[in-house]
């Protein structure tokens, strides 16, 4: 069972992070907290206690540690906590999961054909 010293909220932000001099990759933090962050791992498998450099929603460079790597998700612990300002920046300007919510409203059937216009 693991246990964090602060609360994470589940958020949805664009991250990039980076191993040493390895090429950088895109993420979707799905969790933040002061202390750390989730992130999908993607196609690079992150060894636990791996240092790496993540940006979150432009900020950064942050330094973190891996802690936990579980069903192709990552946890990071930040080496300096965010602060608290920067933390509810980061809150309040995530972007919606609009999939969770669905999609309101009544679409029309697109036509199989479409006209043809020739300039």
């Amino acid at each position: 069972m693991r246990t964090r010293k602060t609360t994470r909220r589940s958020i949805t932000l664009p991250g990039r992070f980076f191993t040493g001099l390895g090429t950088p990759e895109d993420v979707v933090l799905t969790d933040l907290s002061v202390g750390g962050c989730r992130f999908a791992s993607g196609a690079r498998k992150l060894p636990l206690g791996a240092p790496l450099q993540i940006y979150v929603a432009g900020s950064g460079p942050h330094r973190a540690t891996v802690k936990w790597v579980e069903g192709g998700e990552v946890g990071v612990t930040f080496t300096s906590p965010l602060s608290e300002e920067q933390f509810e920046n980061f809150r309040h300007s995530h972007v919606p999961d609009l999939a969770a919510q669905g999609t309101p409203g009544d679409f029309e059937d697109v036509p199989d054909e479409l006209p043809q216009r020739f300039c």
